[in-house]
């Protein structure tokens, strides 16, 4: 799938995210996007794939009774922010501003 280390072992290994019948399950359009994206990212050489890895242990550790995707995208921030690829103010101002909108303004 990839040259990138790691990724796709860890995907089908033991520290994969949920599976039902071989499928990594997602239960909102959220948990897909944030997948994605963090897929994407250590692919693209913006954040380190091991580092994330870590930083998702670490938040499923701190809380093992958050949901799993909860978890993968607070870990996806953390790493973020260390790599200064993202900053956290920046990501509060536009989760406001999509909480503002409309329910399904973008799901027609």
């Amino acid at each position: 799938m990839t040259d990138t280390p790691g990724i796709d072992a860890d995907l089908e290994g033991p520290a994969s995210p949920p599976r039902d019948n071989g499928e990594i399950v997602f239960g909102a359009p959220w948990e897909r996007r944030a997948f994605g994206l963090a897929v994407a990212l250590c692919r693209s050489g913006a954040c380190e794939w091991e580092a994330f890895r870590r930083q998702l242990i670490r938040q499923i550790a701190e809380d093992p009774a958050r949901p799993y995707w909860k978890s993968w995208a607070a870990a996806l921030e953390d790493v973020l922010a260390q790599t200064s690829k993202l900053i956290p103010a920046e990501l509060d101002a536009r989760h406001q501003s999509l909480l503002a909108r409309p329910a399904g303004h973008d799901h027609r």
